[in-house]
């Protein structure tokens, strides 16, 4: 299996299930209310921006943030030694940081080490009315590798892209003999391709990703410019290239003529709209597959190209 969970306490109360397990949403936020024999309520918020509230939640809850790539490394759970309710909640963090919840009067009994897996904490499920009657939290087991593919640019069809004309170089040949003159026009300029996948719920941090797909590019058509995808392979989720464009090409001037030979470049800034499929491949074999959505941006360039004109 992928998802690992283990709850603790007992069965009265609702089912709830509360977990990104649909768009990879992970755990940011807790806040824990406890009463003198139980976990009364937990309110527990997404990367994704969701909230919800389960049992009762005063003010005087616990809280605890989870900082960006900060994961649970330890988790506890006990029950509340009556078999009737969740009694506490105890974790410790990647980052060294510890959270403690118990109920205040009855003291506690069975220490439950929960296996938390990759450490990345999809959300809850359990059981409530009044109080946590039970719950655990859900874990993506150990990860091998995350892999964004897939990938799909829906409006790359719809959109011009925007190109903005460089000059890189403009040379002169005035020929004032009565031969033909051959010359080597020679140009180069050094570019640097950028792109970057950005995620609407921020997986970014949770995940070491890699994305395979193929990057879009800008191409020059009879009516002007448009998009393309170049080959597919393996990128980090941000990257930059840096190389360098050159062209070379014969020049002839005729007796008494001048030739003005122009390079120019096309610079694109692309943003456009993605749609793929998150892939984690856990050390067991098990595969984790969840829809994503985000926005690829990139800086491109068209190839080099020189007109000609004689007079």
């Amino acid at each position: 299996y992928p998802l690992t969970l283990h709850i603790i306490g007992g069965q009265g109360g609702n089912a709830f299930s509360f977990d990104g397990r649909s768009n990879a949403a992970t755990l940011q936020k807790l806040s824990v209310s406890v009463g003198g024999w139980q976990v009364r309520g937990v309110e527990v918020w997404l990367t994704d921006g969701r909230r919800q509230k389960f049992g009762t939640v005063d003010s005087s809850a616990q809280q605890f943030e989870f900082q960006s790539g900060e994961f649970m490394s330890q988790l506890s759970l006990w029950g509340n030694g009556a078999g009737t309710r969740l009694g506490a909640i105890k974790f410790r963090t990647s980052r060294n940081r510890e959270f403690f919840a118990k109920m205040t009067d009855w003291g506690l009994k069975t220490e439950y080490k929960i296996d938390v897996g990759s450490g990345v904490c999809l959300g809850v499920q359990g059981r409530a009315g009044a109080d946590i009657d039970c719950m655990g939290f859900l874990f993506i087991n150990d990860i091998k590798s995350s892999v964004i593919q897939n990938m799909n640019y829906p409006t790359m069809h719809q959109v011009l892209p925007n190109v903005q004309m460089e000059e890189i170089k403009e040379m002169e040949y005035i020929n004032d003999t009565s031969v033909l003159q051959s010359h080597t026009f020679e140009s180069s300029k050094k570019i640097t391709k950028t792109s970057s996948w950005s995620t609407t719920n921020k997986i970014e941090s949770t995940f070491s990703l890699t994305v395979s797909a193929g990057i879009p590019e800008v191409v020059k058509v009879e009516t002007g410019f448009s998009f393309t995808v170049g080959s597919s392979s393996t990128y980090k989720v941000e990257n930059s290239e840096e190389r360098m464009e050159t062209l070379t090409f014969p020049v002839s001037v005729p007796p008494h003529k001048t030739v003005t030979v122009v390079a120019n470049i096309g610079r694109a800034n692309i943003d456009l709209p993605y749609t793929a499929l998150l892939r984690i491949t856990c050390m067991n074999g098990a595969l984790f597959d969840v829809p994503l959505s985000g926005v690829y941006k990139g800086l491109t360039y068209t190839k080099m190209t020189f007109s000609v004109q004689k007079r």
